[in-house]
This record gives structure tokens, C-alpha cells and sequence, in this order.
């Protein structure tokens, strides 16, 4: 038996070939915190038995893993959550840099990672697993951070080995926020002052669970929602006007890794929104602070575009 801190714990990602059967990780993730936790759900029988004890026997009723994981936004790594939250990816290559598009699959089965775990006290590997929720984060003076939470189903034993690869790391200084009137104009936009933003996309799991089996048989994404928050410094009535008058607008967040030249090109990755619209707007009132404001938008579809959001990846990884 080996005693062991939580640092220890290495975590990596795998694409699915085939639904529900475990593949061994592809990649491997730095972690910055990762809350899990493997559930056993019972069912008690209380069937009165002509004491006043109140039950007198319990059964598993369901098994199944829960993750919340933050890691810094890697280039590389980034790839296979962008993959589960998005469902469709197609890649393109040109003057060495690989480029990858993700969009919305219109259907409720998602591509399907593996997750696996490993310590000194255990190897794991988890499958069908599928994100119920992921935001990205940006702030002054840190890393763009992924916050994911998973369901997966329960582990099978794996060995493998906890090897890491050179990744490039995505920070604040290096997040630029425009918007535009439509998608087609978003190239020409300038960038706006923003001090920090959250992008929070909720795919509204659902577990599939059947007679004859204590796990559950699929996780499917249901409804597919996007909303984002924004803090700006106030300096004018703009942004209160778009929120008073239901103005809709198309939103970019792009974050290019200027630190980073492979050939002539850096890793970046890009987030468009056809259509937002402001839902809630708020100010501070600190007498000896500068007026700050903060935005939530709700992303709407775009009949025109065909699209509510999509990303872009640009990385030097050709296929995973």
C-alpha cells in the first residue's frame, strides 16, 4: 500500500472507435484540479417485516463516474474535449500547421471519449465518457482555463504509462473579443477592451438507464445551450444600449499564442457565435473604484448561418 497526494494523479484522454469500449489515452493532460468520484447508488428495501427497524436489506442499483476537471487550455490536449463537447470535426493542412473545425453534430450521441486515470495506487480506464458542461475562462495575468465536468461509465483495470508531451499553453494576454453585426464581418471587427470573460456551453446530459444492467447503457446530450460573460471597463452607454434595445450581434473570441511561431504560423484557437443577445447587464457603483460593467449573453441559431457556435483549432497535431 502506498500513501500518495492528489498531485500524483495523472490523467489522460482517449477518442472512442467504438461506443462504450475503452481505448487506451492518446494524450495525456496537466491538471490543475480534478474532483472525482466513482457512485454506487443502493436501493433499500423497508418492506415491513413486523419490526420497527426500518429496512432489512439493500441491493446496487447503479454505477457509474462523475468528473469536474480544470486544466490550463493546451493547444494539443484541447482538441479532445472541443471533439466531445462539439461532435464533429473536420481537419486540414496547409504550410505545416493543422487546422481543425469543429461545429455542432445534430444528434444526441456525441463522440465518446475514454478518460484514464492513474496513481500509485491504481490504473483505470473510464469509457463513454461524455461532457455534461464545459467553460472557458480568460483573465488578466493568468492561463485560458478549461473547466469540464464529465459522466462516464465505472472503470476497467488498464496499464499504461503516464508519458507527457510539449504542448503550447494559451494565456490571458493572448485573448482577443469582437463583435460584429454578422459572421461575415467578424474578419474587418476591431477587438474590445474586455478585462476578463467566461464561455459557458451546457449539452443537458441524460443518462439512458435499462432494465438488466446496473450501468447505465448510453449518456446522451440533449439540448445544446451557450451563453458567455464579459466584463468591460464602462466608458460609454454602448453596450447598455445593445442590452435595452435586444440588439443581436455575431461574437468572436480568439486566442492566438504569440509566444509560440511553428513555420509561420502560432497555435490559436477561435470561437464564433452567429447571433447573441444580452440578457443581463450590471454595473459597479464604488465611489473610488473605475465603473465597471459585465454582460451575460445567450447565444441564439442562426437560421441564415445555419449554425449558433463554432470553433477552430490550429495546432501541430495532424490526427488523433
Amino acid at each position: 500500500m502506498s500513501r500518495y497526494i492528489w498531485r500524483k494523479i495523472n490523467v489522460g484522454f482517449g477518442k472512442e472507435t467504438t461506443r462504450w469500449t475503452a481505448v487506451a489515452p492518446a494524450i495525456r493532460c496537466p491538471k490543475a484540479s480534478l474532483d472525482f468520484d466513482e457512485k454506487s447508488e443502493k436501493v433499500i428495501d423497508e418492506s415491513s417485516i413486523g419490526v420497527i427497524e426500518d429496512s432489512f436489506d439493500g441491493h446496487v442499483s447503479k454505477q457509474f463516474a462523475e468528473w469536474s476537471f480544470e486544466c490550463n487550455v493546451y493547444a494539443n490536449v484541447i482538441w479532445y474535449i472541443l471533439l466531445n463537447v462539439f461532435g464533429k470535426v473536420t481537419t486540414s493542412w496547409s504550410n505545416g500547421e493543422f487546422t481543425h473545425a469543429f461545429e455542432v453534430d445534430e444528434t444526441n450521441q456525441h463522440q465518446s471519449l475514454t478518460i484514464w486515470l492513474a496513481d500509485d495506487t491504481q490504473d483505470k480506464q473510464f469509457p463513454l465518457a461524455m461532457v455534461n458542461s464545459f467553460e472557458l475562462t480568460a483573465e488578466t495575468g493568468d492561463f485560458v482555463k478549461a473547466n469540464v465536468d464529465f459522466r462516464s461509465k465505472k472503470w476497467v483495470n488498464a496499464s499504461l504509462t503516464p508519458i507527457y508531451s510539449n504542448d503550447f499553453a494559451l494565456l490571458g494576454k493572448n485573448v482577443q473579443v469582437y463583435f460584429a453585426n454578422d459572421l461575415a464581418w467578424l474578419d474587418s471587427a476591431d477587438p474590445i477592451k474586455a478585462t476578463n470573460l467566461s464561455l459557458t456551453i451546457n449539452k443537458n446530459l441524460e443518462d439512458v438507464d435499462v432494465l438488466g444492467s446496473i450501468e447505465p447503457d448510453d449518456f446522451c446530450n440533449a439540448q445544446f445551450g451557450v451563453e458567455w460573460d464579459v466584463e468591460l471597463l464602462r466608458d460609454d452607454e454602448t453596450y447598455k444600449t445593445i442590452f435595452m434595445n435586444g440588439i443581436k450581434q455575431a461574437m468572436r473570441i480568439e486566442i492566438i499564442d504569440t509566444n509560440t511561431t511553428l513555420d509561420s504560423w502560432n497555435p490559436t484557437l477561435t470561437f464564433d457565435l452567429a447571433s447573441v443577445i444580452v440578457t443581463e447587464f450590471a454595473k459597479t457603483q464604488d465611489n473610488d473604484a473605475l465603473v465597471r460593467q459585465w454582460l451575460t449573453f445567450r447565444a441564439l441559431y442562426s437560421m441564415s448561418d445555419a449554425t449558433m457556435i463554432n470553433a477552430k483549432l490550429i495546432n501541430s497535431q495532424s490526427a488523433y
